[in-house]
């Protein structure tokens, strides 16, 4: 049976080349998403292992935690004597201070504004050193700099010239070096000046503190017994660990930060896998369906039920196979296309080759072979149903199913309808919003199963407009309600990609409306002032909001900041707000208690949370943050959820609270409400002109302010989009492959029609036609699932944070169109191929 398999395979290869094309477009994209994620990882380790590749042991300010949401926190500097007495250690053999913080470039009076971090260091030498001289030489004397290659590359700075690097204040230094990091030109998305250890504590205003002090060791002792030895010698207000240790905190802390891109990679994975084995089990039902006198006639020579069954799974293992080995190969390429892609969206990755790993080889492979086979069941269990006496007939046409059966079979197949349906129902009343995602799967599957039931009906009222354009058009609309099995199966794969479009632009759109919407009935500012860059701390120096004050424009101004803290083992975030100027730039409704009880110390909470955890003002929670551990805040007051969701927290301390507990020293934003009678736009200017030497700072209007709230959303939606594109060609290629087999099954049919007197091009119009139906079959239940299961996620999201569905009308307009167009397209080859057949071998086919 394996030689008649192989021989089968290889005697219709055109037959199984479109679903070898989708196994190998699926596994490409499995491949390249776990070779980009991987690569990464390893690129970030690798990173940080160079950066302290030098060192034994680095010494920093004691913190209750290293890192939250992906962002090192940030610590006190160490006194300046804390290096001699690092020395006095046994084992510690040399100990080198380093600075770093904050400094922007600014070449030819325009600033270089990263994507990520702006460093400014002090320049450390072998063995501590990360960065390698690649022209030049090291910054020795005050008013020198060395700055990274890939930055001098792109900012068009050479040996000699002159820059300025923006702290709290500007200072001119003259280019002396340009370096590398390890075997890179520069650190993903940052860029970096190093000058002299005294320069850099002038320029970030520390005197005589430092950053940390980076010891090697010497000795008998090993690094953790030195390590031991540091600890007791300085105390616990120190964090004193292995270059080991720090290194893969730090690494962790930079992958976390790639988490939400790897889920989006594995649910569009998923998505694609699929997608994918719709195509496949269309194709072999229909190819089983075709051949049922040619297995009954095996089955007539001696073949049993398992000999048939192992034949279908074996054409799907070669297919799998031969598809998932060409996939990973090719998924090297895509890694790299995908890392420039999320690169567009405003996600930057380290630079670096595709990491091939064994891991990733096996993975990809064994889940295209796995999805394949699995795909193909149905088919070979229906093939080893297949009777010897079949071999008999004149045609293979199946014969009906008992009553009995066909009653068990409807509500087999009803049932996971039912249940999903049930599912969602429970949502919508109150129950969890995670069981919607199994109860969204039984609902599109059970749909998928009524197909038989559904489809004719549905085929006829959406194929309505082309029965009226003549015979093409109304013999495509029969043809589609003919075959329900057929057509439901072909179009549910572009049903699904159309419904997760749908799905999460619905979703995105609500959200983003929400963001901007809440924010603008909450913030009452006239302008608002916020770091171009969008750190997640803020990015805002102090002297921001103090140049603002001075403004004869401005009238009233309020600081925002953000932090984190640990919740009971949970990073949240937190913001900070000034409790007396807050209410003159923002309308807020406290439930509860009072926002000026915030200068006794204590915490105002979103309505949500005081919900969700029973409190009431009096209570008390224990908040850990990095700087000062657990600390007890008494909730003071309680604020409406939708004003909480305009100002991006749920706990809110106030600026004198937060001093007390963060080092951090950085601005999120400043709200200015504008003297009564001011021209806005004049008065944007100024404010502008005012923050000439904070060229990181925006200045925005009430409405732009508003809408960059949902700015991130668009770009999630953008990228989750672009990444469906591949699900809707793999879905097309299941609309060719589908019509391409059934011409072959339809040869007598099309002869006849020729005979009668249709012509080439009629013959093609109406296999066009039938495309055009299923895609447009597909774009009717795609949106329908999609706008439907959105609708009942984003209610379900707004009893935590009050939320209204937004139907983008125009954006599912075009995804609806673009999805006919292109079924057109899915169906030319088909139809060329039915237009030029011949009649009289048409005719002659039995």
């Amino acid at each position: 049976m394996w030689h008649l398999t192989l021989r089968n395979v290889l005697a219709h290869r055109g037959r199984f080349a479109l679903t070898l094309l989708a196994v190998v477009l699926a596994v490409t994209f499995v491949a390249g998403s776990l070779m980009l994620t991987g690569t990464s990882e390893k690129l970030l380790d690798e990173q940080f292992r160079t950066a302290t590749a030098g060192v034994d042991i680095t010494v920093r300010d004691a913190a209750a935690f290293d890192s939250a949401m992906g962002v090192e926190v940030d610590r006190d500097p160490l006194p300046g004597d804390v290096t001699d007495r690092l020395l006095d250690v046994p084992g510690v053999a040399a100990a080198l201070p380093a600075v770093d913080g904050q400094g922007l470039l600014v070449v030819d009076g325009r600033p270089v504004v990263p994507s990520g971090a702006s460093v400014l260091a002090s320049w450390s030498p072998a063995p501590f050193g990360a960065f390698e001289l690649r022209e030049g030489r090291a910054p020795g004397a005050a008013g020198e700099v060395a700055v990274d290659l890939a930055t001098a590359r792109t900012a068009g700075i050479s040996i000699g010239d002159t820059v300025d690097v923006a702290t709290d204040s500007r200072t001119s230094l003259r280019v002396v070096g340009l370096v590398g990091f390890a075997d890179a030109d520069g650190m993903t998305g940052a860029t970096v000046a190093l000058v002299t250890l005294g320069q850099a504590q002038r320029m970030l205003g520390l005197g005589d503190g430092l950053s940390e002090v980076l010891l090697t060791t010497s000795g008998p002792q090993s690094v953790d017994e030195v390590v031991d030895a540091v600890r007791s010698a300085l105390g616990e207000e120190y964090a004193v660990a292995s270059s080991r240790d720090t290194a893969a905190a730090s690494a962790e802390a930079a992958q976390e930060q790639l988490g939400p891109l790897g889920m989006v990679l594995t649910v569009m994975s998923a998505a694609a896998l699929l997608v994918g084995s719709l195509l496949i089990a269309n194709t072999f039902a229909i190819v089983t369906s075709q051949r049922r006198r040619e297995i009954a006639l095996i089955r007539a020579a001696g073949a049993t039920t398992g000999q048939v069954t192992r034949a279908v799974l074996a054409e799907a293992l070669i297919v799998g196979a031969v598809g998932s080995v060409i996939g990973t190969g090719l998924g090297v390429v895509a890694a790299d296309g995908l890392r420039e892609l999320v690169g567009v969206f405003g996600t930057n990755l380290p630079e670096g080759r595709a990491v091939v790993s064994a891991s990733t080889i096996t993975l990809s492979v064994l889940l295209g072979l796995l999805v394949t086979v699995l795909s193909a069941v149905a088919a070979a269990r229906g093939a080893a149903r297949i009777t010897p006496v079949e071999a008999l007939r004149a045609s293979a046409e199946i014969q009906p199913a008992a009553r009995g059966r066909r009653r068990l079979r409807f509500a087999a197949r009803l049932a996971p309808l039912v249940a999903g349906l049930a599912g969602v129902s429970a949502v919508v009343a109150g129950a969890p919003v995670l069981l919607l995602v199994p109860a969204a799967l039984l609902t599109v599957a059970g749909t998928a199963l009524q197909g038989r039931a559904v489809t004719p009906v549905l085929a006829r009222f959406v194929g309505a407009p082309l029965a009226r354009t003549g015979v093409p058009g109304h013999l495509a609309r029969e043809s589609a309600a003919r075959a329900p099995r057929r057509t439901t199966s072909t179009a549910m794969a572009l049903a699904l990609s159309l419904a997760l479009i749908a799905f999460m632009t619905v979703v995105a759109t609500s959200l983003r409306d929400g963001l901007s919407g809440t924010y603008r009935e909450t913030v009452t500012a006239d302008l608002v002032v916020e770091s171009a860059r969008g750190e997640m701390l803020g990015g805002l120096s102090p002297q921001v909001a103090e140049e603002l004050a001075a403004l004869p424009e401005v009238a009233h101004l309020s600081r925002v900041r953000y932090g984190h803290w640990l919740d009971d083992g949970t990073t949240s975030a937190l913001s900070a707000v000034d409790p007396a100027t807050l209410p003159l730039v923002a309308e807020l409704d406290l439930v509860e208690g009072s926002l000026q009880a915030l200068e006794d110390g204590g915490v105002v909470i979103a309505q949500s949370v005081a919900a969700e955890r029973d409190l009431s003002v009096g209570d008390e929670v224990t908040m850990t943050f990095s700087y000062t551990g657990d600390q007890r805040l008494p909730v003071v007051g309680i604020l409406d959820s939708l004003d909480a969701q305009a100002l991006s927290t749920s706990w809110f301390v106030s600026l004198d609270t937060y001093a007390r507990n963060f080092t951090e020293d950085v601005d999120a934003s400043v709200l200015v409400r504008l003297v009564d009678g001011a021209d806005v736009g004049r008065a944007t200017a100024q404010v502008e002109a005012a923050l000439e030497d904070h060229p990181t700072a925006d200045v925005r209007n009430q409405a732009a302010a508003a809408a960059a709230r949902g700015a991130t959303v668009e770009q999630v939606l953008g990228l989750v989009t672009v990444l469906l594109v591949l699900t809707v060609i793999i879905a097309l290629l299941g609309i060719t492959n589908t019509l391409a087999l059934s011409v072959s099954e339809r040869t007598r049919e099309i002869g006849l029609l020729r005979a009668v007197g249709a012509d080439r091009r009629q013959v093609g119009g109406m296999i066009r036609a039938e495309a055009v139906l299923v895609a447009a079959l597909a774009g009717v239940l795609g949106l329908g699932l999609g706008v439907g299961l959105a609708a009942v996620t984003v209610s379900a999201l707004g009893r935590v944070a009050p939320l209204a569905i937004s139907l983008p009308v125009g954006r599912l307009a075009l995804v609806a169109m673009l999805a006919v167009a292109a079924g057109l397209v899915a169906g030319l080859l088909p139809a060329r191929r039915a237009a030029r057949m011949d009649v009289l071998q048409a005719i002659a086919t039995q």
